[in-house]
């Protein structure tokens, strides 16, 4: 008989959920009973974007690209592979700014954009990227196009972390991670695996069997902790 999976409660949107266990080795889902508890749902929002034919915009999530107009071979400002891909399908001329807001804010700053730049993001963003490109003489500003609504943990993923054997939960969100530290029941120790140092802050008021930081905010990083993380809890 095989081992018993090791159950792994997946919070993010419904949609990003199953895209990121889509991108684990098999040998890696086959150790994991996964239950999706998304702690965000994204809606669209109204919003009046007049986004001219020579403008830019900048993305700093998939979600942005779902909900913004078809490219049309306009230029996008991505953070992350994952968005400039999103983006590069949706038609836009898709161009990878780095990982974090600082990488894109500095390489826009080294070579700034002579049009005016759009950032439409969600309602609930981390600092503000406009703001600083403004200040830096950049025709920039944001968008929302849609909201992150908070929800609470399903039946399942509550009833998991309230048995005693090991769960582990990955957390890609500040806005996530404060969702999950209010939700989760008092008596649970999760292993815990944040995908940043912000992510991690809200986390570190519960009491976690353990709290990982992946080495990069990237998606990869996070299926290579979550594979040592499993290797040991495997290993007990």
């Amino acid at each position: 008989m095989g081992a018993a999976r090791i159950p792994v409660i997946m919070t993010r949107p419904s949609g990003s959920n199953e895209r990121f266990v889509g991108q684990m080795p098999d040998a890696l889902r086959r150790r994991l009973q996964v239950i999706h508890s998304p702690l965000i749902e994204i809606t669209r929002c109204d919003a009046n974007l007049a986004l001219g034919d020579g403008d830019a915009v900048i993305f700093t999530s998939s979600n942005g690209v779902r909900f913004a107009p078809e490219g049309q071979g306009r230029r996008a400002y991505c953070l992350g592979e994952a968005t400039t891909r999103a983006a590069a399908d949706a038609g836009w001329q898709s161009l990878f700014m780095g990982e974090t807001a600082r990488n894109l804010i500095k390489a826009l700053l080294a070579q700034p954009p002579d049009v005016t730049i759009w950032h439409l993001s969600g309602v609930h963003v981390r600092g503000n990227i406009s703001e600083e490109l403004c200040r830096a003489g950049i025709d920039a500003h944001r968008v929302a196009l849609y909201d992150q609504r908070k929800i609470a943990l399903s039946d399942a993923a509550l009833a998991q972390l309230t048995t005693p054997e090991p769960v582990i939960v990955p957390i890609f969100s500040p806005r996530t991670a404060a969702q999950f530290a209010e939700n989760c029941p008092g008596t649970a120790t999760p292993c815990l695996i944040a995908l940043s140092a912000a992510v991690a802050e809200p986390l570190a008021i519960l009491p976690a069997a353990r709290l990982e930081i992946a080495p990069a905010p990237t998606a990869q990083a996070m299926i290579q902790a979550l594979e040592k993380l499993v290797s040991r809890i495997s290993l007990g």
